[in-house]
């Protein structure tokens, strides 16, 4: 996989690094702190709000739903 800037989320939102999103699949929320591509495919890994170190879970970013984005720092 080689590493992306933005991807898509269930809604058609854009996802970057840092954005809070929920798992379709399973009750998870938590930041998006990979993203990746292969063949056309987006993936997220995203790490939940309740683990402060670790790698994170991968899932597809279609199978996501974005809900914040981080502060902007001035």
């Amino acid at each position: 996989m080689r590493v992306i800037v933005k991807a898509t989320d269930h809604d058609g939102h854009q996802l970057q690094k840092g954005d809070t999103v929920a798992a379709l699949s399973d009750n998870m929320t938590g930041k998006v702190c990979e993203l990746a591509g292969e063949d056309g495919e987006q993936f997220v890994r995203v790490r939940p709000i309740f683990q402060s170190y670790g790698k994170g879970v991968w899932h597809a970013a279609e199978h996501v739903r974005w809900l914040s984005s981080p502060k902007a720092k001035n």
